[in-house]
This record gives structure tokens, sequence and C-alpha cells, in this order.
């Protein structure tokens, strides 16, 4: 085989049936899908069959990395997971899930570019990886362990360097959201794939290399990692939000460079207890100690008066501190439970109380008690009593438990689509003032789960929004943000305010969805990429800057001298448009994907964003899905891909399955 620059040239194949373990070449899937999300989803429309749901066999759990994954490219620690997912509601469908840390860099130091896992072992089992080997090893002596001691374990047994992804008691139960954990915080939470995992008797991946990945042209590729590292030296929001009170920054993941304003940070030098004698170190660059959910005192949860004929809930989180707030934080993570759920289980648990019900399946219910989470996250981990229900996600227990009509709705409000919780809609924790959460939207309504792991680019120009425009810097220059934009899109009006230039909007965005799949294939961390605005470390100099704009072709100028290949900006912002519509098309072909499920949310949008109070009617929601299509190249009537679209993207074989 040729010589391969940027990826290490094989994925590994792994049947847990039948134990056989084989290799293919990596050389099949690019330069076409690149990697990550790419690769992952053109297996899946290879291999994956209509009907498959996410505990059969038959299920491809694949982790993969991309061409940037383990080289000094800045923020490159990244991979993505993709599966059938149990989460997804009402449909069991396949998506994805990014994950952070070193997993991803020591996986191709080992030779493998991904994993694909299928099939189910017939004991608990966990998968070896060492430098172009791999082997099935017994895992019963960690079967019921969480996700720490697991990981811990392993280490011992194979030495500190080992890099582990491993799940908990949730994982192994099948609760419906069970993450995948690695190291202290990272983990693939929302979409349920440590469920998966656990439906495969598979308990953990020990991946230990001493490779490294070759450089076509080192020298010049060392020198656009600088040039890029100096464009990413902070977060698109750090200076114009500035860091959060409290400890020191630190970075989660291999190859991250960049101050961070929220949410990473260094515990107490002396340790947090987490009980059972042990103690949260992180004195040194670790992990996120990412508990926001438990440790804030005012996370509102409810603001829209008058919804169902009625105040369901509407004070915030009691929050219970950092130190417990870490406590629980660290007691789910070792359990293997997604952070994510606990502000929606809060809200619907309260929700319960203030109607009335305060007990369920048995369980007295005190939301603002830490030590009623503590038991009832056990419970959910073992499926035990209320724990057994709320496993299974909000919308599907409200329906289990038969409560009341007005908390079913409730749960629904929490979930809106695809069994994933609000996030970046402008409806619920966060503001997103429009036109920001009409791009959101548009990558909500189409995607196959929560999309914002890959769109914060869509979302944090909030940040940079003046007052009266419903963000929050009186720092920035709205009139130099819409110059930077008009620089990108032709013109500033993208990001005004309300429903003009809908036409333009509905084109950035389906401009923005093309990068974040680029990004999924590419794997780069979403915080920092694309580079539509450049970061400042200070508000002096953010205040001094001409106009906001970074550099969207950042990613070309590392990737050509890491590949040797000669490809322009617009050629891999096609590619990440060819990964969008395949995963599209297998929606299309595997689960009816159409533009009536598209449309199943619009009712959201009725109800006003929570800081400028915009909203959608019924018809101007169908108009903005209408203009959206267009701009996607997608049939109007049926959500479907055209042809025109899938051959101009080098897709005419997905075309032809479609019979589009």
């Amino acid at each position: 085989m040729a010589t391969m620059y940027g990826w290490v040239g094989k994925i590994l194949r792994v049947d847990l049936s039948t134990g056989r373990i084989t290799t293919e070449d990596t050389a099949k899937y690019v330069p076409k899908f690149l990697g990550g999300k790419g690769i992952a989803t053109a297996i899946a429309w290879n291999e994956l069959k209509p009907g498959v749901t996410a505990y059969d066999a038959d299920n491809l759990l694949m982790f993969m990395t991309g061409p940037m994954t383990g080289t000094m490219a800045p923020a490159s620690g990244r991979g993505i997971i993709c599966a059938v997912s149990p989460r997804t509601y009402p449909i069991e469908w396949f998506t994805y899930s990014g994950i952070g840390g070193h997993w991803a860099p020591e996986l191709k130091y080992a030779g493998f570019d991904g994993i694909v896992v299928k099939g189910i072992a017939s004991k608990p089992v966990y998968l070896l990886i060492t430098d172009g080997k791999a082997e099935i090893r017994d895992a019963k002596h960690f079967w019921r362990r969480d996700s720490f001691v697991t990981q811990k374990a392993l280490k011992a047994e194979h030495g500190n360097k080992t890099q582990v992804l491993a799940i908990g008691p949730a994982g192994e139960n099948r609760v419906r959201y069970a993450t995948i954990q690695h190291r202290l915080s990272n983990a693939a939470g929302q979409p349920g794939f440590g469920g998966v995992m656990g439906s495969k008797n598979l308990k953990a991946i020990a991946i230990r290399g001493s490779g490294g990945v070759n450089i076509a042209d080192p020298a010049e590729f060392i020198r656009a990692c600088r040039e890029v590292m100096d464009l990413v030296k902070s977060g698109p929001t750090w200076a114009v939000i500035g860091q959060l009170p409290g400890p020191e920054t630190v970075n989660c993941s291999q190859a991250c460079p960049v101050h961070c304003c929220t949410m990473m940070r260094k515990g107490d030098p002396a340790g947090l207890d987490v009980g059972s004698g042990t103690r949260n170190m992180m004195k040194h660059c670790v992990d996120p100690m990412y508990s926001w959910g438990w440790e804030r005192t005012e996370y509102p949860t409810k603001y829209i008066k008058d919804i169902y004929q009625g105040d369901i809930f509407t004070r915030p989180t009691k929050g219970f501190g950092d130190e417990i707030g870490s406590e629980l934080q660290t007691l789910g993570e070792g359990l293997g439970l997604s952070g994510w759920n606990y502000v929606n289980n809060y809200c619907w648990i309260s929700a319960c109380v203030d109607n009335g019900i305060t007990e369920l399946a048995g369980m007295k219910l005190e939301p603002d008690n830490p030590w009623f989470w503590k038991e009832l996250l056990r419970k959910i981990a073992y499926r035990e009593g209320l724990g057994d229900y709320l496993a299974d996600d909000l919308i599907r227990a409200s329906e289990r438990l038969g409560v009341p009509e007005l908390l079913k709705k409730h749960a629904r409000w929490q979930e809106p689509m695809w069994g994933f919780g609000s996030h970046r809609l402008g409806r619920a924790a966060e503001s997103q003032p429009s036109p920001i959460w009409i791009y959101t939207m548009c990558h909500w309504v189409t995607d196959s789960r929560d999309p914002l792991q890959s769109h914060h680019q869509s979302s944090w120009v909030e940040y940079w929004f003046p007052p009266h425009h419903g963000g929050g810097s009186p720092d920035t220059d709205f009139q130099k943000l819409k110059a930077t934009y008009a620089r990108v899109f032709g013109t500033g009006e993208v990001i005004e305010p309300g429903f003009g230039a809908l036409k333009e909007k509905t084109q950035a965005a389906a401009y923005l969805g093309n990068r974040a799949n680029l990004k999924d294939s590419l794997m780069l961390c979403d915080w920092l990429y694309p580079r539509l605005l450049r970061g400042y470390l200070s508000k002096e100099e953010l205040q001094a800057a001409s106009d906001y704009y970074g550099d969207l072709d950042a990613e070309t100028k590392m990737f050509v001298p890491l590949t040797g290949m000669r490809v322009t900006t617009a050629d891999l912002v096609k590619t990440g448009e060819r990964v969008r519509n395949l995963d599209r098309a297998l929606h299309v072909r595997n689960y009816g994907r159409n533009r009536e499920m598209d449309s199943c949310a619009a009712w959201l949008f009725e109800y006003p964003e929570k800081s400028d109070g915009t909203k959608l009617t019924r018809p101007l929601f169908e108009r903005i899905l209408d203009l959206f299509y267009a701009a996607r190249g997608w049939d109007k009537k049926t959500g479907v891909p055209t042809r025109a679209k899938l051959q101009e993207l080098g897709l005419k074989d997905v075309a032809d399955v479609l019979k589009v």
C-alpha cells in the first residue's frame, strides 16, 4: 500500500458474535469522505440495513478519527462515535456524538483510523488494541464497576499511558442516555451509545500505540499550524464575555491550545471529596469539571407564561454549589449517565411536585434535596423503581408512568425534537436572539439529534450582539459584525435581527452546516472551527479590531501540507456538503425521513424567543423550511435530496437507490 499522509491507512473491524477481527484500507473512503463522520456515514450507507435498532447485533458501533487527529493541528484531539441511537425519538436511528480527550490520537498511533464493531459477545469483554494488533479479552471482573474504576484497572494492567473508553452500570443496563466515558469527563453522552456498548457486552476499549502520523510536508505543516495557532489563541467568546469567576481554566483534549471562557476549570488543589474515600484531584492540565447543571444557583428552566394554559414550572433550579455539585456530577459520570439530562429531569420532577404529584413509582419526589438525586442517579443506572422509567427519557417515561396530560406536554417541551433537550433554541435555558435561532432551528429540524455540538459557530454570535439586540456585549460594534458577515455571505443582512433577508439567512445556515460536517470529518474542535470570527484575548484587542473576521481557509492551510493533496477550501466544504447529503439520504432510505417529520416541532417556534420575543407563525415556519430546502438542494415537497444535487456531489449511486 502506498504511503498515506494524515491517515494511518487501516480501519479495524470487530465482530463480537464470532470473535473475528479484520482490517480494511482507509483508502477505500478517502479523500471522498475524509474521515470521522464522513467515513462512518459512508459505511452506514453501505452496510446498515433498514429496520436495525439500537440494541440489535447488526447495529454498527463506529469509533472514528480524522486526518487531523493525532497531529499538532490546533484543537485536533477529537474523535466521533456513530451508531443507531437508543435515545432518538420516536424512531431509533443513526446519529453521532463527538468526544475529546486522548483516545482518538492514541488509536492512530496504534495504527488505525477507526473501529467498526458489530455483533454481541456471549459474555462481558473488552477490546485491547496495541500497535496494529487487537484482541478480545474477558471483562467479567470489570462488569458492574463504574467507568472510573474500570479505566483505572485497565491502566494498571496495560500501562498508565493506555487510553481507555469505558461504560458504567448505566451502559450495562441500557439506559437510553448512557455515556461512553474517557478520562475524568470526556464523554460521548447524549445519544446513549454507552447502552449500545452494553448491549454488545463490550465493557471497554483499551488503546496503546507507539506509532505516529506521516506528514507530507512537515515544514509547511508546522508553519501553517503556527499561523492557525495564533488565530485560535482563544475561543470566539473569550474577550466578549470574559472568563467566569473561578479557578484557572485548563484544556481537556490533546492539541487544544486555547483559553476557554466557561466550564473548563481546575478544581481545588486539595481535591474534592467524591465519596467512598476517593478524591477528585485536578492539580494539572486535565479534564473539565463540567457540573453546571448541579452547581449553578440560578439556572432558568422555564420562562413562558400561559404555555399550555398555565405556568407549568417557573422557578429556577436550586443548585447545590460547587462541592456537592462536583460529587453528584462525578457520581453520574462514574455510573455512565449523561449530565445534560439532569436539568430536564429536574424541571420535570419539579413540575410534578408543583402539580400535586409528590411520589412516583414508590419514590418520594424531593428535587431540591441532593440526597434524592444521589439515590435517583443510582436507580436510573441500575433501572430500579422510578429509575427504570426515567432511564428511558422523559417522553417515554411520562407515557409509561401515566401522568396527567399537562406533564406529558411538559416532557415534550423538555425534549422537543428527536428525544433531545432544547439547546440553543432560545426557548429554554439559553437566549438566542434572532436571527441566530433561525440558523439553529434549520439545523435542529433537519438533523438526527441535538446538532449544536457541531454548530457553535451558528449560536455563539449571540455574545457579539449589543444588548439592545438581545445579546450581551457592550464592547462589540454591530456594524463591524455586519461587515464581517457581508465579507463571507455577501450581505450583512444575514445577521440583522428579524425576518428580513430570509433567503440569504437560510443559505448561510446551509453553508455553516456544510462547514460543521467538514469539521466532524477532519475532526477538529467545534468551539474553534470554522474561524468565521477571530478570537481575542482582551476587550481592548477586540475594540481595536477593524472587523471581526477570522480565517475560513484555516483548515485548508493545514490539510494541504498534511496530506499532500492539492485542494481548495471550496473543495473541502463540498466534501462537508457531500457528507451531509449522504446522511440525509441514509435517513430517507432507512427511516422514511421527510418534510412532515422535519415539521413535527414547528409548534415550538410559535412561542417567543426569551430575549427578543421573536416567534413564527406556521406559514412563516414553512416558508423558512422551503428556503432552507432550496439552499440545500432538497425537494421542497418531500425533503429528499434531488438527483441533481446528489450527482453534483458524486453520489449518483445514492440517487439511483433513492429513485429520485
